[in-house]
């Protein structure tokens, strides 16, 4: 990151998020925010299925932490030993953090998911976690049973201040609603988007409730508030086959929508056209926030098919105009996930303990023959400190002086 942006002052996360918050929401408590993380997954094999970092100033160009490698091991946290579409949240505090997540292998089979992982932090490194399988934790929600229940997917958290409750959406397939396409030899499993809302420890959810129908499958759904409106804006992907779809006259493609609602819960109104680059499909996973120091947003998603992200720009939450193919090679390869406005500290911490992975990991290339046993001795020790801050601290000083320690001691081969 830029050391020299650290130096200007920071503009209230509260004030640039405004208009994707409700006038009580406006009342949370969020600090001063400078910079961007990206939370994401990186491709479908069980260790690209993990959760990753990267950090931006400007909110396009993005750089990995721990050199792409697993920020969170997804064999500790869920089900599946593998997770995707992390979508991470600010709490209402300022200073806890929650994120959701897909948990599920795909190497498995698209049909085998039929869960989710909640997870909190105040750290954004060291997270608690629950995995909710939905027909274990809803055995009489008729449906929902394995056999049944084809997949839930992609969860978002939002705050509902009527309910003073966080709203967890997703969207669920299920085989009884497969409907034809225009392959005689295919049928598409129809996605609609649900919600529950979280206990207060963020480790359970109520009974999921249908939020969105959109007449044929529709997943990846992503509520903001417009304020200047004064309505929710659902973001969300016409998933499937190309097949008409018979609420809207409108021949699906798997492309990025939009649908309004005054409620959060909806119902909500469909604007039947695409917002992502004209000619631009199939895309999915799409996630709007606002830029810092502006009124505008962006609208980012996954051109899964060509091997990048798309960002597009909007003042008013309605119209995008393409910028760029954010460049996803080397260790920043993202796949569907989210961003968040964090803190010159919060960044700070996270850019340390990356300073500290990356030391760490200098030492261990240092070749075994290269010491001697006393040495070795001494590597051990280093090492072990190493893990011990990562597994345990959350201060930027405390991994700083560790990885000064690491280097201090791999310099001297």
């Amino acid at each position: 990151m830029n050391k020299k942006r650290f130096l200007r002052a920071g503009v209230l996360c509260l004030m640039l998020a405004a208009p994707l918050l409700s006038p009580a929401q406006k009342q949370a408590a969020v600090p001063q925010c400078e910079s961007y993380l990206f939370a994401f997954f990186s491709d479908n094999t069980p260790y690209g299925e993990q959760i990753r970092y990267a950090l931006s100033d400007d909110g396009f160009n993005y750089r990995a932490l721990n050199d792409g490698r697993p920020v969170v091991a997804s064999d500790s946290i869920s089900r599946k030993r593998s997770i995707r579409d992390p979508h991470i949240l600010r709490a209402q505090d300022g200073k806890t953090f929650y994120m959701v997540l897909t948990d599920m292998r795909s190497s498995q089979g698209w049909q085998s998911n039929d869960g989710l992982v909640l997870m909190k932090s105040t750290d954004l490194l060291h997270w608690e976690h629950t995995a909710i399988h939905f027909p274990e934790r809803f055995p009489n929600l008729e449906g929902f049973d394995e056999k049944n229940l084809h997949a839930v997917w992609a969860p978002q958290t939002i705050w509902d201040e009527a309910a003073q409750k966080y709203m967890i959406y997703y969207s669920i397939g299920r085989h009884d609603w497969e409907y034809p396409t225009d392959d005689p030899n295919f049928k598409q499993p129809y996605f609609k988007i649900f919600y529950s809302y979280a206990n207060e420890d963020f480790t359970d959810i109520t009974e999921p409730q249908l939020l969105f129908d959109f007449g044929t499958a529709s997943i990846d759904g992503d509520i903001v508030y417009d304020r200047k409106n004064g309505e929710y804006v659902l973001f969300f992907k016409d998933e499937g086959r190309p097949v008409m779809n018979p609420k809207g006259n409108f021949r699906t493609r798997q492309g990025v929508m939009r649908a309004t609602s005054k409620s959060l819960t909806g119902p909500y109104t469909v604007e039947y056209r695409h917002l992502q680059k004209p000619g631009q499909y199939p895309v999915e996973g799409s996630s709007v926030f606002p830029l810092i120091h502006s009124d505008e947003y962006i609208l980012m998603y996954d051109c899964y098919a060509n091997g990048h992200y798309q960002f597009c720009k909007s003042a008013d939450l309605k119209n995008f105009v393409y910028i760029q193919d954010t460049p996803t090679r080397g260790n920043f390869t993202p796949r569907h996930g989210s961003v968040m406005h964090i803190t010159r500290e919060e960044c700070e911490r996270l850019e340390a303990w990356d300073d500290l992975c990356l030391a760490l990991d200098e030492l261990r290339r240092i070749p075994v023959p290269a010491f001697t046993l006393a040495e070795l001795a001494d590597r051990k020790e280093v090492m072990d400190a190493a893990k011990r801050t990562l597994a345990t601290e959350s201060d930027a000083d405390a991994f700083a002086r560790v990885a000064k320690k690491v280097r201090k001691f791999a310099g001297k081969f």
